[in-house]
């Protein structure tokens, strides 16, 4: 298969697609069958950027045999540097990582299967989150997994996050204010806790909540 027909396969839109231009965004039932057999039999190749690009995809699409690809690509550490943040320069694959992922649940969850796709997540989620605590990428899409679905299941991986971040506002300022923005919707006394322990306020990071 060339590169011109890779490229079709990956970013092309269907014809009867009017609701997106980005190929993420497709519903699965709007996905030939036949581009989508050839995209799982990508899944087989030896080069990691095409593998990523296919599997990410795949798993946007709610597709188990694409989500099972990536989610062992970040279990074995294999995504580094996939993705640069265009402005800053960092490492920005496991937003992008984690935004493919929250889409595999709510495309299962369509589907009436979003009970088995939510313990399918965890353990990856879990990861990203942990790895954010020492990396530039952010993680507030999981934010919405928890004020608009009930995922409690994060927030103490989420507090620990924040624990850690506070200690480097310099580095953190924005993953900072979007994590207390957070709490303070569902533990503002954990947010007092943290602000007093690291002697600061909400007004260091833009909040003018009182507590």
């Amino acid at each position: 298969m060339n590169k011109s027909e890779i490229d079709t396969l990956l970013y092309s839109i269907p014809d009867n697609v009017d609701y997106t231009e980005i190929p993420d965004e497709i519903d699965l039932e709007d996905v030939p069958i036949e581009r989508l057999k050839k995209l799982i039999a990508l899944l087989k190749v030896d080069d990691e950027s095409l593998l990523f690009d296919v599997s990410r995809l795949l798993t946007s699409w709610g597709v188990r045999e694409g989500f099972n690809t990536l989610r062992s690509l970040l279990m074995n550490n294999r995504l580094q540097g996939m993705i640069q943040h265009r402005l800053h320069g960092y490492d920005d694959t496991y937003k992008h990582v984690l935004d493919s992922i929250i889409s595999y649940w709510a495309s299962l969850s369509d589907l009436g299967q979003g009970a088995k796709a939510r313990q399918e997540i965890f353990e990856p989620i879990s990861k990203i989150i942990k790895d954010s605590n020492l990396q530039s990428f952010e993680i507030s899409r999981v934010f919405y997994l928890i004020l608009r679905e009930g995922f409690y299941e994060y927030i103490p991986l989420l507090k620990e996050h924040l624990e850690i971040i506070i200690k480097k506002p310099e580095d953190n300022y924005w993953k900072i204010k979007d994590a207390l923005d957070l709490f303070l919707k569902i533990d503002p006394e954990f947010v007092k806790v943290v602000l007093n322990n690291n002697s600061k306020t909400l007004a260091d990071f833009g909040l003018n909540e009182n507590l």
